[in-house]
């Protein structure tokens, strides 16, 4: 270490200028008469005596009183151990400062913004961990090969996984991305967009992608956000991209307008569908399933001899289920009205029993 980097060094210790000056003098005099010490460093030989005695209380310096006053440093282990908590002060702070960087707190507030889109994805990983229902997710291969691990976890608790990877990222990822055991679905989107994730309809990660002038990521707890990070990828993403990969034959569905809009025309033209759907019980807030056959679908956007498109079903859309000893109405995202607020429909069995 140079001269002047360990000046800096001992000043943050706590020892004022002249005090290195002298103690430093100290080190290389040995014992030695004070205005010998005063000689040999910047500090005038008016102050020397008081400087030298702060050092004496400060417990680096010993001073001897023979016909006139000597000076000699004392074991160094005092300050050395004084700099070594310094340093681990200031290195503990510097980790602090980065973690707190790359990774915000949401506060009251839900919403945190990022230095840096890469910490988005980061985020993303501990929420996936947190995943009971579903995980949607768009993002670059290299980006979804980072999510691996915690898409294959959420997928082993039984959460459905709907991934749309970017197949013209410019970004290259020598990891590369194996779907299978990690999602239920995955499709390509052509256009390279943003990377988001939303989970269980409350919380969402967002970054820009690569081409955007800034380099940010924004992360989400809330009921209503989510919403619309959700139907951004249902209409631009999900379902304008063709599959790639499906895990297996079953059926399911996590949005009531996507089951509606596959399955209308079959219903009305007499196909009996039965069904298993996991939600939430609009007034107690529990987990409910209900297994039975579909009564009657309403949406505002009907429309006679045309078959039902998402724009349709985007404002309110209902199903009535028929259960053993009960008619249930369930509705989609948000649900206020019905019975059951979807999370999850299963496809148990489809048999053409026309209406009479």
């Amino acid at each position: 270490m140079d001269e002047a980097a360990l000046h800096r060094a001992l000043e943050r210790a706590g020892l004022t200028t002249y005090q290195v000056e002298a103690y430093l003098a100290l080190l290389d005099l040995g014992t030695a008469p004070a205005v010998e010490v005063g000689r040999n460093c910047s500090v005038p030989v008016s102050q020397i005596y008081d400087v030298l005695r702060d050092l004496e209380e400060a417990g680096y310096a010993e001073t001897l009183d023979r016909e006139k006053l000597y000076a000699r440093p004392t074991d160094p282990e005092a300050l050395t151990a004084e700099l070594q908590t310094h340093s681990e002060e200031l290195a503990t702070a510097a980790d602090t400062i980065e973690e707190r960087f790359d990774q915000p707190q949401l506060t009251d507030h839900k919403v945190a913004v990022t230095g840096r889109a890469a910490t988005a994805v980061d985020h993303a990983v501990d929420l996936v961990a947190e995943a009971e229902h579903v995980v949607e997710v768009a993002a670059r291969e290299d980006q979804l090969a980072r999510l691996r691990p915690a898409l294959e976890a959420a997928r082993e608790r039984g959460v459905v996984v709907r991934a749309a990877v970017y197949t013209a990222a410019e970004t290259d990822s020598s990891e590369g991305f194996d779907p299978d055991g990690a999602v239920s679905e995955l499709r390509g989107c052509p256009l390279s967009g943003p990377f988001l994730v939303v989970i269980d309809r409350d919380r969402t990660c967002f970054a820009p992608n690569d081409r955007a002038d800034e380099s940010y990521g924004v992360l989400i707890r809330d009921r209503i956000l989510p919403f619309v990070v959700h139907w951004y990828f249902l209409t631009c993403l999900w379902n304008t991209s063709p599959r790639l990969y499906r895990a297996d034959d079953a059926v399911t569905y996590v949005t009531l307008e996507e089951f509606v809009r596959d399955w209308y025309d079959r219903w009305t033209d007499g196909y009996r569908l039965r069904v298993a759907v996991h939600g939430i019980d609009v007034d107690s807030d529990d987990e409910r399933t209900v297994t039975g056959t579909v009564s009657d679908v309403h949406f505002l956007g009907a429309s006679a001899g045309r078959s039902p498109g998402l724009a349709d079903l985007a404002s309110l859309t209902t199903l009535c289920v028929d259960a053993a000893d009960d008619t249930v109405s369930v509705g989609g995202w948000g649900a206020v009205f019905e019975d059951l607020e979807l999370r999850r429909i299963d496809v148990l069995d489809v048999t053409y029993e026309p209406f009479e």
